[in-house]
């Protein structure tokens, strides 16, 4: 694994062999930083042709209304024209994150064409992820 960023809001690591990035949001991230950190992700499953998204948000705060409409409207395009091809994702504890999230995911299934698969824990997510990928080769 290779560290891309590791600070207190977000951790990004990438694993070009497992075709794999994951993230681990901690707490609130404030709006520059959470488009910052997606803009990373995205160059980075876009160098490395990833096919496989691991986004842990059990100690995420809430996401701004702006961030989640910006994140459907601009990031999820963007991100559909670089191949990924699974998002686990493991929800927060918090209900409003949580809800947040949901919604981020289903809007996403809706016009992506990755699946989304909503997780309790890393290790479970990562299971799945594995499972998706052997399936795709």
């Amino acid at each position: 694994m290779r560290k891309i960023r590791n600070d207190a809001l977000v951790r990004i690591e990438v694993d070009v062999e497992q075709s794999l990035l994951i993230s681990q949001w901690n707490g609130y991230v404030p709006s520059e930083e959470y488009r910052t950190a997606l803009w990373q992700i995205l160059d980075e499953v876009r160098v490395h042709k990833l096919c496989l998204w691991l986004s842990d948000t059990r100690e995420m705060g809430i996401i701004l209304r702006a961030d989640e409409k910006w994140s459907m409207e601009v990031f999820v395009p963007e991100l559909m024209k670089h191949g990924l091809r699974r998002v686990g994702l493991v929800q927060s504890q918090d209900y409003f994150t949580q809800t947040v999230t949901e919604r981020l995911a289903e809007a996403t299934v809706a016009v992506a064409p990755f699946k989304v698969g909503m997780f309790s824990s890393p290790e479970t997510a990562l299971v799945w992820l594995v499972k998706e990928l052997e399936a795709l080769v």
